[in-house]
């Protein structure tokens, strides 16, 4: 039985090395945003929504993304709905959970590994009949066969050996230039053994986000990550590719790799797009307003405020410019101010400030925004499929 994890060499100068050279550009270059802290994290917000939904759905989940948006809309909390919501809500406080308690030094252990597998079962049906788990946060304890998989995961009694390699391989001080195809190899030998009774996929995906992270790709500095894109946009050639890994060979592991990372690469660099604050006025926000216009979610003299507001370097304002648009008194300002908050089109830029910006994560915007980012190939018809 071998267990241990090895990292095969790929040709030198090949399609594979010259992915890997033009990620390890792309992980040590320096982020120059110039989309405002406010606009950006609101943003961040979207792709979140994206990533967890498209784990789910890969899954079988068929929550869509446009009830997705009806709820952040509604404010609704998707832990009091049924259990595709709250599956998809439990991904959404995995990855909190992620960005909170991850960075480069963290270790990866089985114990970080058996939270996370409790926040994403957490209140679910376990299996045969839901997506839930018979023991959160523990190794399976039985043997089990993955359906169209070309092998068997490891039996039980051999379960924490393969387990225990896995671990110290993902937390092992690989050479720069093999740490790429660590989170590649990483993301099969998760799948390939198989180490809970369920909810093995979803933990997989969150793994991808955590070891890029860890490996300086830092959300937390002005990046936006959505690796699940990679897969979800097809899924049968997401498990075709996995599959040719499966019989642990070095050219089914390399083939894995390059598609996996050929992937991340293509998503990355799209995302990174939206660290120019022209592109997101001009691509998504003033077009979003003409929807919301269209469809009278607002009306004119909002539609004009927010207009003004977008158009701003900072993408902010105060009451004492609503002059602009004919609201001279102090008190019409205040009302107007209000009105806005009232309707969640705006928002203060820090908690009980008088600067505002436009808030279209949680506003009827969010409708527009969402459908800018599907023209603009940020978002794959996949999310919407009944």
């Amino acid at each position: 039985m071998q267990t241990k994890i090895t990292i095969p060499e790929p040709q030198w100068g090949g399609s594979l090395t010259g992915l890997i050279l033009e990620l390890e550009k792309i992980r040590t270059k320096r982020l120059f945003s110039t989309v405002p802290p406010g606009i950006f994290f609101q943003l961040k917000e979207i792709f979140q929504t994206l990533e967890t939904l498209g784990s789910a759905r890969i899954e079988g989940n068929h929550t869509t993304l446009s009830e997705c948006i009806e709820r952040i809309i509604e404010d609704k909390d998707n832990s009091r709905v049924d259990e595709q919501h709250i599956e998809v809500s439990n991904l959404r406080n995995a990855i909190s959970f992620i960005e909170k308690n991850t960075d480069k030094d963290t270790s990866v252990d089985r114990a970080y590994l058996s939270h996370l597998h409790k926040i994403v079962v957490k209140n679910l049906t376990p299996p045969p009949t839901g997506e839930g788990s018979k023991n959160p946060g523990e190794l399976r304890k039985s043997n089990v066969s993955i359906k169209n998989a070309s092998h068997t995961p490891p039996d039980i009694v051999n379960l924490k050996d393969y387990f225990d390699s896995f671990i110290d391989f993902i937390n092992d001080n690989h050479i720069k230039q093999n740490q790429l195809l660590m989170v590649a190899i990483a993301h099969h030998r998760c799948a390939y053994i198989h180490p809970f009774d369920n909810g093995n996929g979803r933990m997989i995906r969150l793994l991808d986000y955590v070891l890029l992270i860890k490996l300086g790709f830092n959300v937390k500095e002005g990046r936006i990550l959505n690796p699940s894109a990679v897969f979800y946009g097809d899924r049968d050639i997401y498990y075709d590719n996995l599959s040719k890994a499966d019989k642990l060979n070095n050219k089914g592991v390399l083939s894995w790799a390059e598609y996996f990372l050929s992937g991340l690469k293509n998503e990355i660099e799209k995302i990174d797009t939206l660290l120019n604050v022209e592109y997101v006025r001009d691509k998504l926000l003033l077009p979003a307003l003409k929807f919301a216009l269209d469809r009278q979610v607002i009306n004119v003299l909002e539609n004009d405020i927010l207009q003004y507001l977008v158009r701003q370097e900072s993408m902010t304002i105060r009451a004492t410019e609503l002059d602009k648009f004919g609201i001279s008194s102090s008190h019409q300002k205040s009302r107007m101010i209000k009105k806005l908050k009232k309707e969640k089109l705006i928002t203060a830029t820090k908690e009980g400030g008088r600067i505002y910006t436009i808030n279209f994560y949680k506003s009827p915007i969010l409708r527009g925004v969402v459908k800018e980012l599907g023209n603009n190939g940020f978002v794959a018809d996949f999310l919407n499929k009944n």
